[in-house]
């Protein structure tokens, strides 16, 4: 992959992976409105830090068009829950 940190590829290829197996159960039983915009979030952040460990910066719409539906998901999230009078989404948590 790169040199720009030493196991910083493994490290990257790990969360890559776990975040696919999310992605199995983002709308499965157990999955609650919190956990779908950790994962949206999770998406975003692990996608910059690719294009940043990788160097390639062609590659940066990809990231930006993520962290641009994930902030989407959750303003729609923060206003249902204004809506029905809810408990507002857990707070956003960056990487």
């Amino acid at each position: 992959m790169s040199t720009v940190e030493p196991g910083t590829d493994r490290l990257l290829v790990a969360e890559l992976v776990g975040l696919l197996n999310d992605a199995e159960h983002y709308d499965g039983p157990g999955s609650t409105p919190d956990s779908r915009l950790a994962y949206v979030d999770r998406r975003a952040a692990l996608l910059h830090r690719l294009v940043d460990a990788l160097g390639d910066e062609s590659s940066r719409y990809l990231a930006q068009d993520a962290e641009d539906r994930a902030e989407d998901v959750r303003a729609e999230a923060e206003a249902l829950a204004r809506e029905c009078g809810d408990p507002p989404p857990a707070p956003r948590q960056l990487q």
